[in-house]
Order: C-alpha cells, then structure tokens, then sequence
C-alpha cells in the first residue's frame, strides 16, 4: 500500500495576526483544502443570510401590502354602508312623494323593502374576517357592492316613473279649464233658464259673464284654436281645443284675436268682449265641453 503524501510546505498558506499595542502575534498555517473549506463556508452563510434577510423584507412587504388591502377594504365596506344609508333616505323621500301626489298603484309604495349593502355592524365585522378569512371578506364586499347598485338602478326606475307621471298630471293640467276669462259678473248661469231674446225656456249650455265692449277675454287652458268666426247665435266665436277631451267656447267677441291653427297658453288672449249674435247687451258667453258635452263652467272657474 502506498504511503498518503504529507501536503508540501508549498500548499500550505500561513495567516497572520498582528495586534495593536505591542501583543503577541498570531499565526496558523492552513493547508490550501482547509482554506478553500473555509471560504465554501463562508459563502454558504453570507447566501444563506441575504435569502433570509429577502425572505424577511418580502413578508415585511406582503404584510404591509395586505394591511394597505385591509383597510382599503374597510373604506369601501364604509362607503357602502354611506350609499346604503343614502337610498333609505331617498326611499323614505319617495314614499312621502308617493303619498303627497296620491300615486297609490300597485307599485306605488314602499312596503320595507331591502336596500343592499352593509349595515355598521357589518362594517365591524369585515374587519374581524379579513384577519381571518380575507378573500372572503373581498367577496362579500362584492357582493354587497352589487346589491347596492342593484338597489341603486331599481331606485332610478321608481323615480322615473314618478317624474313620468307628474309629467303626465302636468299636462293634464294645463289642459284642463280653469280661472275665468274675464273679470265681470255673472248675469246667466249654466243649465234650465228662460231665453232673453226668444223669452222661451231653454238650456243654457254655458255662463254669460258681463262687463263693457272690448274688455279682453283670455284662455283658459293651453291648447291649440279649432274655429275662429261667426257662427249663427254666439256670433264672433273662438273654439279651442285643449286635448283629453276638454275645448272651450268664447262667444258674442266684438272682435277675434287669434287664428284657427294657432297654438296658445293659459291667459292668451283670443278676443275682446262683445255684443254679436243673439244677445242683448255686451257679455261674454263661455262654455267648457268635455268629450262634446256641456259640463258647468263654475266648477273651473278657480282663480
């Protein structure tokens, strides 16, 4: 068997340690295997140091991260619960304008119906889960996020059908007769009366109101002027249509001052006060026709 060489003295390296202060010196003489061990040591922890030290900062970073994510969550969860406590207010708003318009269908009212979105309490409770659970608590906002635009959308539609129907009575309105069209007295009301130019017994399908020669007579609806003209007993006559079957008649004008076709507001005026046609003394005659039927008068005549 062949002897094991003893390592030369040239592979061996000598390490020197020299104090300060007049100390004794220090020295090892290391062969070139123990050296190169030594070194493979020390590379090993200084790797095994920068992995820990990344591994430390990452985490320190991906827990900061998730706090951030936690309480950008929190906000939102608060937010909701803000938009939540909004719609009740305006779902509160709504059944008060439901009640005031009258607008009773079978939609009309609010009967505790669910608005989406978190409550405080849920509030609270999201901050415990995302310690726990975190992408069940990103879920649930969601969720809640949905329920509250679906709330949202169906609250837009509530509210435009309530503008719809205003809309629509604010049409009625205007279309309906109401205020008088002249200021005087009534010298002949509407129904049975005795005719004072014939002295016989009639219907009087209108009121006669009274004042001097060119007093002027206005409208008193929005509508647009179906006839403008003589026409046998009422003399100068302006009929005007107003729409959901309403017209009014203006009779005995001394003079006409609108045009057939012409489209007019409530206090236009259509012509000035007379005495044409069968009459006896200036006045104006005023009916107001529903679907073609006489209707009384004094029953509009508000203002």
């Amino acid at each position: 068997m062949t002897p094991l060489r003893e390592p030369h003295e040239a592979d061996k390296l000598t390490v020197v340690i020299i104090p300060g202060h007049g100390g004794s010196m220090l020295q090892w003489r290391l062969s070139a295997w123990a050296l190169g061990l030594i070194v493979a040591l020390a590379v090993a922890l200084l790797g095994a140091c920068v992995l820990v030290l990344g591994t430390d900062l990452k985490q320190r970073a991906d827990l900061a991260k998730a706090q951030e994510l936690k309480q950008a969550n929190l906000r939102v969860a608060a937010d909701l619960a803000q938009g939540r406590a909004a719609l009740m207010r305006v779902a509160v708003l709504e059944s008060e304008l439901r009640h005031m318009l009258k607008f009773k269908n079978e939609k009309a009212l609010l009967k505790g119906q669910a608005v989406g979105g978190p409550t405080d309490e849920d509030v609270k409770e999201l901050a415990a889960l995302l310690d726990d659970a975190p992408q069940a608590a990103v879920q649930r906002n969601e969720a809640s996020m949905a329920d509250l635009m679906s709330a949202a959308a169906d609250r837009e539609k509530r509210f435009d059908e309530i503008r719809r129907y205003v809309l629509k009575r604010s049409t009625l309105m205007a279309a309906r007769p109401s205020a008088w069209p002249v200021h005087g007295w009534i010298s002949s009301g509407f129904g049975d009366r005795t005719n004072p130019v014939t002295a016989k017994a009639g219907f009087h399908t209108g009121v006669d109101i009274a004042n001097d020669t060119g007093t002027p007579i206005r409208v008193t609806a929005d509508g647009v002027v179906s006839f403008a003209g003589w026409e046998g007993g009422y003399g100068k006559l302006v009929v005007v249509n107003h729409g959901n079957g309403y017209s009014t008649y203006y009779g005995h004008l001394s003079e006409i001052k609108a045009a057939v076709g012409r489209p007019l507001k409530r206090g236009d005026v259509v012509g000035l006060m007379g005495a044409t046609g069968n009459t006896t003394g200036p006045h104006l005659h005023y009916e107001i026709r529903l679907y073609g039927a006489a209707i009384d008068p004094t029953k509009y005549m508000e203002e």
